[in-house]
């Protein structure tokens, strides 16, 4: 099993609540990742592929929490954010992604741990 299935799982066996809570934080991490794009001091990106890249990511991660509210979403569209985020060829990219899924993930357990979920 690759580390994307694996970690496709891991979303899937979350409660709604908390598949939400980590797409967000997940979101938000992703932006924290698109400013590795970006050329330090200046409006210049570095790897405008990358930052394009991001944000189709995002986008997903933006469309699965809005179906996870609204209660449309789908087991393979949820298991298949992992993929678009940890199925990376370029390595500072890989990198990247892997940072922010788990940062993210860590955020959801420690909000889990602690019981500040909001019901």
């Amino acid at each position: 099993m690759t580390e994307s299935e694996t970690q496709g799982e891991w979303l899937e066996s979350l409660p709604s609540i908390h598949q939400v809570i980590f797409l967000t934080a997940l979101g938000h991490c992703l932006t924290v990742a698109g400013r590795d794009s970006y050329i330090p001091e200046s409006e210049e990106l570095e790897h405008p592929t990358h930052l394009r890249q991001i944000n189709e990511i995002q986008h997903r991660v933006a469309a699965c929490t809005y179906e996870l509210l609204v209660n449309d979403s789908t087991e393979s569209f949820r298991r298949s954010i992992a993929h678009w985020v940890l199925d990376q060829c370029d390595q500072r990219m890989l990198e990247n992604m892997q940072w922010a899924w788990q940062t993210a993930k860590e955020r959801v357990l420690k909000a889990i741990q602690q019981g500040t979920v909001l019901q």
